[in-house]
């Protein structure tokens, strides 16, 4: 025990001294000795708080950096295995998590932001700056929130790794998580007898796991190709069968060709490896993957493509391919969207929204744009181009610092490999929708701010100096998150009641399901769903309360300026209050043609509700004209086929064709309707309504 130590517990333990044991210590005529003597144990004791204050803090952040990737790790992998990261509770704890880590990390001076985490903030930054402007506030500050978590993944990453080999161990974990959905796809596969299954594991889409293998598969090949031992390079040599061939079974050609497109990066970075080398073990993955997928092909089933694999790689050149000519409509969508709002967009997250008015094909709806670029420039503009290509630009730049400063090290192929993933990533970005799954931008920030940490100066063998944050920035950045933790709390709070809202007015308790819709309201006032549907649960009480839902219908339209839905709703309740006269229809049809603007093909209702409102005006010529200009654009594209637009489009499709089809008969028009029928029963013999309809008519034909 030091005389300091010694000094405190006596203070501490001895209790005030006495007038007997002073004198017996210090003489009476020593006043001055007396308070030196008392200063300076109180100095020393007031420096050994200190000590201890310190040496708590320091250990504080020396086991919250230790903890911290790991925890950013198990937020990738919760999101991974709940629907791509789409499964919104789940989407909530992570966004709450990496805010609360990140506000920690600030608060305790831990927080490190490199240029890539500038970069990234910048970005996010943009997607802030065109939320203002958004056309549909709700969607554009949820996408927001998530822009602001894989920054928050991306810098808590950076700053907290704090050797290569707590890198090394963070990567091991990636590669077990994408092993652990390969295995899981290998099980649904097996379990689903059918060989010609796509994998899409827990994401239930193939392309955006795809995407999510390519940010780990590079890098099993690098630290394979480049291990010095034998042992390590069959290690990863059989963690990248695993990984390609769960890749090659998603059957992306996108994902595939990314791969391809980035081969040759690889090529520069195999300077210290023997080539003869890398190209033996590379070959013998490949035939090994080959191998794998024969033998899990070769089972019972029916092939989804036709050729399998082979087949389905060289079709990605047929242009008549129906995914191809999609994928065109779509960036065509997303072009004319930036073009007609250059510089914000339409705000985050309102791609799906907005891209109605712009569909020119029954056949091509989407909720996105396939292409991360496209998107960006539909829902940013200028604004959120200039930051992604900077936080690509940054991204490369990191990259190959991160290669100089570990050309000597073991960490080498890491580097190479995570690099090389990323790449991959947002090549494949450019033609598909892998950003829409919160697990793979999550993984890919992940994986850049490992890549960040790799690029500062002294990796290589000594500590780098870290950047220092003033209070006032550490403050900022704590309010920001805590306001975001507030407003993710606040939207789950309103999507659990609407989510109760929904499951009462499925019962028929119209009133409880009302005051639950006005409960979710008051949490997220600025959502149209739940306007919406409150107004739905309103227009069903006994007696309806048709002011209310009217006044939530017209919040709606306000909160939402390019939803076609509101409009048709307001129109429906206002054609069902005939006693506002003429002005109330007239307000109807105006709404009913702006809804119609806004979604010209996917709102078959719409157009039957307008010809019905013509009718009951005595406006036959006006009805009759509507469905001659409008049944056309449903005919002959295949909408009667078992798919997903038949489950939700074609039983609209079907009745406004009845409808028209009645008209054109009363006017005469015997031929129009029979062959408007014939090329509904085309597509889909067993419409039953449609084929007593066409009996009928022919049957008048024949009489006549």
């Amino acid at each position: 025990m030091d005389f300091s130590e010694h000094l405190r517990t006596h203070a501490t333990h001895a209790g005030p001294p006495t007038a007997d044991s002073q004198s017996s210590t210090l003489p009476a005529s020593a006043p001055r000795s007396r308070c030196h003597l008392a200063c300076s144990v109180r100095g020393q004791d007031d420096g050994v708080n200190r000590v201890s204050l310190l040496a708590r803090l320091i250990g504080a952040r020396f086991h919250l950096t230790s903890v911290v990737p790991v925890l950013v790790l198990l937020v990738v992998f919760k999101l991974s295995v709940s629907d791509g990261g789409r499964h919104a509770p789940t989407l909530t704890l992570a966004e709450t998590a990496i805010y609360l880590l990140v506000s920690t990390l600030a608060a305790t001076g831990t927080l490190e932001v490199s240029r890539l985490g500038v970069a990234m903030l910048v970005a996010t930054g943009a997607a802030a700056f065109s939320t203002v402007w958004s056309v549909q506030l709700d969607a554009s500050v949820r996408a927001l929130l998530m822009w602001l978590m894989y920054s928050g993944m991306l810098v808590a990453t950076a700053s907290t790794l704090r050797t290569p080999a707590a890198a090394r161990r963070l990567v091991d974990g990636t590669v077990v998580v994408a092993g652990w959905l390969c295995l899981i796809g290998l099980f649904v596969f097996w379990g689903a007898g059918d060989s010609g299954l796509r994998w899409s594991s827990t994401f239930y889409w193939p392309n955006p796991f795809a995407a999510f293998l390519l940010l780990v598969l590079p890098v099993e090949l690098s630290r394979c190709v480049h291990a010095p031992a034998a042992r390590d390079a069959l290690a990863h040599g059989a963690l990248s069968v695993l990984l390609a061939g769960s890749l090659v079974l998603t059957y992306s050609r996108g994902a595939w060709a990314s791969l391809l497109i980035v081969a040759p990066l690889a090529a520069f970075t195999l300077r210290v490896t023997p080539w003869t080398r890398a190209a033996f073990r590379l070959v013998l993955i490949g035939l090994a993957t080959g191998v794998a997928v024969v033998v899990l092909t070769r089972g019972p089933g029916t092939p989804l493509f036709e050729g399998g694999v082979t087949g389905r790689a060289t079709s990605i050149s047929d242009a008549a391919d129906y995914s191809l000519g999609g994928h065109l409509h779509f960036w065509r969508a997303g072009l004319a969207i930036f073009a007609d709002h250059p510089v914000t967009g339409t705000g985050p997250g309102t791609f799906g929204t907005v891209h109605a008015a712009y569909q020119r094909d029954v056949r091509y709806y989407a909720r996105d744009a396939h292409s991360l670029y496209v998107q960006t420039a539909a829902e940013q503009g200028t604004a959120g181009l200039v930051a992604l290509a900077v936080l690509l630009g940054v991204l490369a730049t990191a990259w190959i610092s991160a290669l100089r400063a570990s050309r000597r090290t073991d960490s080498y192929p890491l580097v190479v490999g995570i690099g090389l993933g990323l790449a991959a990533f947002f090549v494949h970005n450019g033609v598909d929708m892998d950003w829409m799954f919160p697990a793979n931008p999550a993984m890919a920030m992940l994986m850049a701010g490992v890549l960040a940490w790799f690029a500062k100066d002294g990796v290589a063998g000594h500590e780098p100096g870290r950047p220092v944050m003033r209070p006032w920035q550490r403050l900022a950045i704590v309010g920001a998150l805590l306001v975001a933790t507030a407003l993710t709390q606040m939207a789950h709070l309103a999507d659990r009641q609407f989510v109760s809202a929904q499951e009462l007015a499925r019962a028929g308790r119209w009133a409880e399901a009302a005051d639950w819709y006005a409960q979710a309201a008051r949490w997220d006032p600025f959502s149209p769903r739940i306007l919406a549907a409150q107004a739905a649960a309103l227009r069903q009480l006994t007696p309806p309360r048709h002011g209310a839902a009217e006044a939530a219908l017209r919040r709606a339209m306000v909160v939402d300026r390019m939803s076609a839905s509101p409009r048709i709703q307001l129109a429906s309740l206002l054609m069902d209050r005939p006693a506002r006269g003429p002005a109330a229809l007239a307000e109807a049809e105006g709404l009913l043609k702006e809804a119609l603007r806004l979604d010209p093909w996917n709102r078959p209702e719409a157009y039957r509700m307008l010809a019905g409102m013509y009718l009951r005006q005595g406006r036959g010529e006006d009805a009759e004209r509507l469905y001659r200009q409008v049944v056309p654009q449903y005919l002959g594209k295949g909408l009667g086929r078992p798919t997903l637009l038949y489950l939700f489009l074609w039983p609209e499709v079907t009745g406004l064709v009845l409808d028209a089809a009645d008209l054109v008969a009363r006017r005469h028009e015997t031929a129009l309707a029979v062959s408007w029928l014939q090329a509904v029963l085309a597509e889909d013999p067993g419409a039953t309504a449609v084929t007593r309809r066409l009996h009928e008519l022919t049957g008048e034909g024949l009489r006549r």
